[in-house]
């Protein structure tokens, strides 16, 4: 694999923690030029040994930095690609790091706003309230008298993380080639990696998050999102109103207030089914540590680098689903996912039919309060990775994003269990589907996609009809390169090449050895030895040439 040299420091980097935590076969894989033959291959020590996969992975991680910890906790999400003991290990996964210096983040602050933080604000507190890997907050007050926190991102950041994105697509993109059969699209999953990142990086994204959240709930006397100060944020710089309550994980402290811990977690459910039924926009992170209670009938949410957005299709297509498999409907069901391009073309469909119908008995008669949501959502992706059925990463985000709700309402209410999510669901699916407006909009939209498409249809089958007559009709056929095919066909052509000149250059020396005149001239006789030495050369650089090519098979 040819790498940047740019980024080799960083590569051997990657390679001595690949070797230290027992992954060396990745880095044979790879074979990374002018790294893999330099770094000693090691076994790990017996503590590493002696540890699962998942935590190998997730130690391997936590030293490789913050890029690959991002990494970490998108996968996490990705129930349908891991197993569920390598995602208990990845959720471990903490963005917290050493804070840089105040001073430091004063200079980017009046760089990107143009303005010394006291013109600003009237109090600054020092001493970081949080330090994560892109960037830090800060507790201010604004000149106006608002408590606000602000966050700012690390000095050259943007570039440590860029590299390494282009590091981890060039891995990929290796370990794709070397082994077609690998089930998991790596260099999909990197992709949406970076656009996620990317748009963390940008401080703008999540102001505009912000800003949409608090238009969905601005007649809200359940939910509250804090201010976005516009004039103060930029791409690396976010001025966010400070929200004063009790963060959801400290359960211990809401039930000393005496606030009804079954009316918050119902709150959270409403809340939650009114962003993704009426809007279609999610918050996809709603863990305890980013939800606050300002009341016993009010909560907030912060943080909005993380959403999830599911459009009103696919929407419809998992109330189908839920109602098949509500009636046993194994055939709809499967029927369905063909529609969505969930299946491939070579799955099983009759073992896919059998398995369907085992889950669906399974779960139909235990008692609904006995049910688990996360126990559910386990079993359907681990179902989800024998086929290998593929679902768009949304609909991954949202169910981990309802699995985070499940058991951050079990925390707060004992009680909570699916019948209460179900509830929230049928009624927010169902008043939004039946709505006269909704109703009357979807009509008018169907309309004018029908007219649409009979203007339209006229037109291109004259189109049609004028190439046929022309015969102008083209078939187009992909060119499909057969990388490893040509890689072996060009090596065993240089190894033929090789013997052929190595065993001419030998018959010629041996023959030339053998004349009766070899005493009487030097010259003959250094050009007969010259040849054997010739033919020791290309003799070796064979053997090399076969080992090398043996290694990058295997």
């Amino acid at each position: 694999m040819r790498v940047s040299y740019k980024n080799l420091k960083r590569y051997k980097e990657i390679v001595h923690i690949l070797i230290k935590y027992g992954f060396s076969f990745i880095v044979e894989k790879l074979n990374i030029e002018g790294v893999a033959y330099r770094i000693p291959i090691t076994n790990p020590s017996d503590e590493i040994k002696n540890m699962s996969t998942g935590e190998k992975i997730r130690r391997a991680i936590e030293e490789l930095g913050p890029t690959y910890i991002k990494l970490g906790q998108i996968l996490s999400t990705r129930k349908d690609l891991l197993d569920q003991d390598i995602i208990d290990e990845l959720s471990k996964l903490r963005d917290s790091v050493e804070p840089y210096d105040t001073n430091i983040a004063k200079e980017i602050f009046k760089h990107e706003v143009g303005l010394d933080i006291e013109k600003v604000f009237i109090d600054f507190n020092d001493k970081p309230l949080a330090a994560a890997s892109i960037g830090q907050a800060y507790e201010a007050k604004l000149q106006t008298g608002e408590s606000v926190i602000v966050k700012i991102q690390r000095p050259n950041i943007e570039e440590t993380i860029k590299s390494d994105l282009e590091i981890l697509k060039t891995m990929a993109v290796a370990l794709k080639d070397f082994n077609k059969d690998i089930e998991v699209d790596l260099i999909q999953i990197v992709e949406e990696f970076q656009t996620q990142l990317l748009r963390e990086l940008d401080y703008n994204f999540e102001a505009i998050n912000a800003i949409k959240f608090r238009k969905i709930f601005r007649d809200s006397s359940e939910v509250y999102i804090p201010e976005i100060y516009g004039e103060y944020s930029t791409k690396r710089v976010l001025v966010m109103e400070k929200i004063n309550g009790v963060k959801l994980s400290d359960i211990k402290k809401i039930r000393s207030n005496g606030w009804n811990t079954k009316n918050i977690s119902d709150i959270g459910v409403r809340s939650l089914f009114k962003q993704i039924f009426e809007h279609g926009f999610f918050h996809a992170d709603p863990h305890p540590g980013n939800i606050f209670v300002l009341g016993e009938n009010t909560i907030s949410y912060i943080d909005f680098g993380m959403i999830g957005i599911v459009d009103k299709k696919t929407l419809n297509l998992l109330n189908e689903v839920a109602i098949a498999v509500i009636e046993k409907n194994v055939d709809r069901v499967i029927y369905i996912l063909m529609e969505m391009d969930a299946l491939n073309t070579e799955i099983d469909i009759s073992g896919l039919r059998q398995d369907l119908l085992y889950l669906m008995h399974y779960y139909y008669d235990v008692p609904i309060d006995k049910i688990s949501i996360g126990d559910i959502m386990n079993e359907v992706f681990r179902f989800f990775r024998k086929y290998k059925v593929s679902i768009p990463s949304q609909l991954a985000t949202l169910a981990k994003t309802v699995i985070t709700l499940e058991g951050t309402g079990r925390e707060l209410n004992p009680d909570f269990s699916v019948s209460s999510i179900g509830k929230e669901f049928m009624k927010y699916y169902y008043v939004n589907k039946f709505n006269p407006q909704r109703v009357f909009m979807n009509t008018k939209h169907a309309t004018e996609e029908m007219i649409l498409d009979i203007k339209t249809l006229p037109k291109q089958m004259r189109g049609i009809l004028r190439n046929i007559e022309k015969n102008n009709i083209k078939i187009q056929i992909d060119d499909v390169k057969f990388e490893s095919l040509e890689r072996r066909i060009t090596d065993l052509t240089t190894q033929i090449s090789l013997s052929l000149v190595l065993a001419s250059i030998v018959v010629g020396s041996s023959l030339i050895i053998a004349s009766p005149n070899i005493n009487g001239n030097s010259w003959i006789r250094l050009t007969a030895l010259s040849g054997f030495f010739i033919s020791f050369i290309i003799g070796l650089l064979l053997v090399i040439k076969i080992f090398r090519s043996q290694y990058r098979k295997k």
